[in-house]
């Protein structure tokens, strides 16, 4: 191919890195990608090591330089998981395992913040989680006081990777715009990623804010409100969000471009149906076959809780209601609508704080399977709009990118997808009755549902 000016968009996820390199309109040229593990050394604890990100990055990085042809690569931003904690000495080598957002061992220091007083607490616009920063800090500070002295650096994952980048960062870095030059790339890491030195490299967003501006960031939201929903590990329904206004049951942050984006997550998504795929012997294409079938008043209730919820929600999970009659894709299917049904739960807490989507763009790695969106579809009773890509927060990263040469983003393609419309009201309204009947009776029962596990 001729040569061409692009950029590069490096999305950090939770267990595996994305590189896309596109043009500053946003045309795709290449893309690279490279997972790593997410280690569980003790119950509720969730780490990885930082070294295992940058090797990603190198493999993901030349994939798409190489997908890319002759690509001159002119500017480069970062995406990637919202919290977590990186703690490197002088020398920008991680000094502990990172931290990830999943962790939940900063239970007590999260519910410390409640204490705190309001004036304090107010600005933030969020109620802290164990995954956030703040109370991952508090809890090294007090469990791995030496390793917390000795840190030059506390970095969130993304900007960790970013500091690798350029070498750029502080004990507690400034805040930076997204589209801010934040350094240039270092020789060393230059010749790993397979790129000239000297390269810009942008702030970044965080992954949702990133998804966000790929798809909307163009749009009038308020004529005919549409929300994105990305599942991935996670699953995160996002909204733009005019002012500074936080709400139950939701999080609250900066978007891309000004004004804020409100966020109700869940974390029991991709990860419990990871769990599920495994422990049932299936491949996830047979998992998602499962979504095909007609609804089913006998399917067995599924609750999907393998991890604490970041709001409100049972402290166990597993399967309800079995018989001998059930065979294992009665599990495998009972676990997909127990997660549309969670995805259901979030999307009332985006409702109760003010917001009423007409349709919904879905986006993110777990969304391909035909089938599978019918059957979110018909749970969440709302039109569902394919995104153009599944690649959402790579594309915002690299036209964050974009932004930052001075380069003009173009309108997302996002409108022109098929919609798949919901189908089963009925059926599925009656199985997420059923859902929500044991859901409440898990949460005054500690010992769980018939056949689950605990987190507790």
């Amino acid at each position: 191919m001729e040569d061409a000016s692009a950029v590069l968009g490096i999305d950090l996820g939770t267990s595996q890195l994305k590189a896309l390199v596109a043009t500053t309109d946003g045309r795709v040229l290449g893309r690279g990608r490279a997972t790593y593990p997410i280690d569980v050394p003790a119950d509720g604890h969730a780490e990885t090591d930082p070294e295992a990100w940058w090797r990603a990055a190198g493999t993901a990085v030349r994939q798409a330089l190489a997908e890319a042809g002759n690509a001159d690569v002119t500017a480069i931003a970062l995406a990637g998981q919202m919290h977590g904690v990186v703690l490197a000495g002088h020398d920008g080598l991680p000094g502990r395992p990172a931290i990830l957002w999943l962790d939940r061992r900063a239970a007590a220091e999260a519910a410390a913040y409640a204490e705190l007083p309001q004036r304090l607490t107010a600005p933030l616009g969020n109620q802290p989680s164990p995954g956030m920063a703040g109370p991952i800090l508090c809890w090294l500070t007090k469990h791995e006081s030496r390793v917390t002295h000795q840190a030059r650096w506390a970095l969130q994952p993304k900007d960790w990777l970013r500091m690798r980048l350029t070498g750029q960062a502080d004990k507690l870095p400034e805040i930076l715009d997204p589209a801010t030059i934040a350094g240039r790339l270092l020789g060393a890491p230059a010749a790993d990623l397979g790129l000239p030195p000297g390269i810009p490299v942008a702030t970044g967003a965080a992954d949702t804010a990133a998804a966000l501006y790929a798809v909307m960031a163009d749009r009038d939201n308020s004529k005919r409100p549409e929300a994105l929903l990305t599942l991935g590990t996670g699953g995160q329904w996002i909204i733009p969000e005019s002012g500074f206004r936080p709400a139950a049951a939701t999080n609250l942050f900066r978007a891309v471009g000004g004004g804020y984006y409100r966020l109700a997550p869940a974390q029991n998504v991709g990860s419990t149906l990871d769990w599920v795929r495994g422990t049932l012997g299936v491949e996830w294409q047979d998992l998602y076959d499962t979504a095909a079938r007609p609804w089913r008043a006998g399917t067995p209730v599924f609750l999907p809780y393998l991890t604490a919820e970041r709001f409100a929600g049972p402290a166990h999970g597993g399967w309800a209601g079995l018989t001998l009659a059930h065979q294992k894709t009665d599990l495998a299917r009972a676990a997909l609508e127990g997660v549309a049904f969670l995805l259901n739960d979030r999307l009332e807490d985006l409702r109760a704080a003010g917001h009423r989507p007409a349709s919904v763009i879905l986006g993110g790695g777990g969304t391909r399977h035909p089938a599978w969106r019918q059957l979110l579809a018909d749970v969440l009773g709302l039109p569902l709009r394919p995104a153009p890509t599944s690649w959402l927060s790579p594309a915002g990263a690299a036209l964050i990118a974009a932004m930052a040469t001075g380069a003009s983003r173009v309108r997302s393609e996002h409108g022109k997808g098929e919609v798949v419309a919901p189908g089963e009201r009925s059926a599925a309204s009656a199985a997420y009755g059923r859902f929500l009947t044991q859901k409440s009776r898990c949460a005054h029962n500690s010992t769980g549902p018939e056949i689950g596990v605990s987190t507790s």
